[in-house]
């Protein structure tokens, strides 16, 4: 299979002056990845509505799966944090820039276009890697090419669009203009080193040998580029990557993380939450007194009415009725606390436990609209899982089951439509952190025979736990399922293992990239959404 028989959903145009078109994603994606050594992330894009379009309904389920024994009780809000944001203009700003907010979001429109190349040359790799028979496609190299001609073909335009200046600007914005060259250079380095992780795979792959010319011409084409890129930050005196000194490093990590910071803050939506059982926390406390009051009156009734009649009973009359009244008035007591707690440990059966509202910063829309509504919860409970090793057998192992689950509605605002604005994005990271005090050792000794000296030795082998985790997207388009693995041990998360390899089944990955929905998604038909705007 040649290589240009691959599927070109992201095809590149290089236009002298005019930059560089790449298309932009369409429908809604899912994400699944690990953010640090302790955070689980999970990301889901959504489409905005167009304008003069009703709202649109959303769900999002979350499902973790943890073995009882490396389970530890937590509670589950303190370990997930989440935001939601706008996933950037579609267009970079164009025209007259004359504001700080239109030089952010043009920078981040660079970031976007950045990271999408540095995705589709991986993505070349892993096919050229995985389909190639005898011999490397003729169009391997400049395939592959492309993609970084195209990144140093944006860096260029858009710094052209908005690191220079035009005639006399406030300081301010010079400085902007500024750190949109810093952050341009940063984003154009890690799209290099993507690139760069890309290709030592390929040298790793089956067909490293026949794909080792094509390998090493990119990576001169790489270091040409890395070359002059950091030789231009010495230049503009940025800070650098140096490899002798782990404190420039340090500094420059923190620039890096700084930076971005400060230009996705742009796209942040301002998050209004609350907790469900303390807004009703009042009245359920009252209707549940008045239940309790009502059961201690009726009893106090039937007391008063069945008083003793002589005088030989009233002493052990009255110890009789004050045993009764105390066992009233203690049951009231604790009709009151079940009460509440009842009705506040379940209320998200019947609506949510978290209402969240994401209006839109007032300097990108005045009134502040409400892009955003959400309903959140989160249970846990203790389910059977058949034992893996034989399922048949009916043997079950016990695990905890921590689902989450958010049901919404995104409404369409002219104003950021207009700004180029096209989709929302959620993140979701969720601290497993609680969990490594209840694992084994991170690595156990393990006897091995050694066939030189014919002894026994031990070897260190890793003791690893996997946490099966499953993402699931109710839009009106249909039904997106992204699953993976989590493997973890006492130091913290290790990888992640997608249910499917797109590398073992290259026609069913290719199916799916075409889709948008990430490496290892799947859809099931759009008419079992079941989801009606509210």
């Amino acid at each position: 299979m040649a290589l240009a028989e691959f599927p070109r959903d992201f095809p590149i145009t290089l236009q002298d002056g005019a930059g560089v078109d790449l298309p932009a994603e369409g429908g809604a994606a899912v994400k699944i990845g690990i953010h640090d050594a302790s955070r689980l992330e999970w990301s889901v894009s959504l489409e905005l509505p167009q304008n003069g379009a009703k709202k649109i309904a959303y769900a999002i389920e979350v499902e973790m799966e943890i073995p009882s024994n490396a389970f530890a009780r937590h509670s589950p809000w303190d370990q997930l944090q989440s935001f939601t944001r706008l996933d950037g203009p579609a267009e970079p700003v164009g025209g007259d820039v004359v504001s700080i907010d239109a030089l952010r979001r043009g920078a981040l429109t660079l970031a976007a276009k950045l990271a999408r190349a540095s995705e589709g040359f991986a993505r070349h790799c892993r096919l050229a890697s995985s389909i190639m028979l005898e011999a490397p496609p003729s169009d391997l190299e400049p395939l592959l090419v492309v993609w970084i001609e195209a990144a140093l073909k944006m860096v260029e335009h858009a710094r052209a669009r908005l690191t220079i200046p035009n005639g006399d600007e406030a300081q301010e914005l010079l400085r902007e203009r500024g750190l949109v060259d810093e952050y341009a250079s940063v984003r154009l380095l890690e799209m290099l080193a993507g690139v760069e992780r890309a290709l030592a795979a390929m040298a790793s792959s089956r067909h490293a040998a026949a794909l080792a010319p094509a390998i090493a011409r990119v990576e001169a084409r790489v270091a040409d580029a890395l070359e002059r890129e950091v030789s231009r930050r010495a230049d503009m005196k940025y800070i650098g990557a140096d490899p002798s000194s782990p404190d420039a490093l340090e500094r420059y990590l923190d620039r890096a993380s700084r930076l971005k910071k400060h230009f996705q803050e742009v796209l942040f939506l301002e998050p209004e939450r609350y907790e469900v059982a303390d807004r009703i926390h009042h009245w359920v406390a009252g209707f549940v007194a008045v239940l309790a009051s009502t059961w201690a009156f009726i009893w106090q009734i039937v007391l008063m009415n069945r008083a003793p009649s002589t005088g030989s009973q009233i002493g052990s009359g009255v110890m009789v009725l004050a045993v009764i009244a105390g066992l009233v008035y203690a049951t009231k007591d604790r009709i009151k606390e079940m009460g509440r707690n009842w009705i506040s440990g379940n209320v998200h059966r019947f609506y949510a436990q978290r209402v969240a509202r994401f209006r839109a910063p007032v300097r990108r829309l005045p009134g502040r609209d409400v892009i955003v509504s959400a309903r959140e919860s989160i249970d846990s409970r203790t389910t059977q899982t058949p034992d893996s090793l034989n399922p048949e057998s009916g043997a079950t192992m016990p695990a905890t089951l921590i689902k989450y689950v958010q049901k919404g509605q995104i409404d369409g605002a002219r104003g950021l439509f207009e700004q180029g604005v096209r989709r929302i994005k959620h993140v979701f990271r969720y601290d497993l952190s609680p969990l490594f005090a209840r694992l084994d050792d991170a690595e156990k000794p393990v006897p091995v025979l050694d066939a030189a000296t014919r002894r026994v030795r031990f070897t260190n082998a890793p003791r690893c736990y996997r946490v099966p985790v499953r993402v699931r997207v109710r839009t009106r388009d249909g039904v997106i399922l992204e699953e993976a693995t989590i493997v973890l041990h006492k130091r913290g998360l290790d990888r992640l293992e997608r249910a499917r390899d797109e590398d073992s089944d290259p026609e069913l990955w290719r199916a799916s990239s075409k889709l948008g929905v990430g490496e290892a998604a799947a859809t099931e038909p759009a008419k079992d959404s079941g989801l009606e705007p509210e």
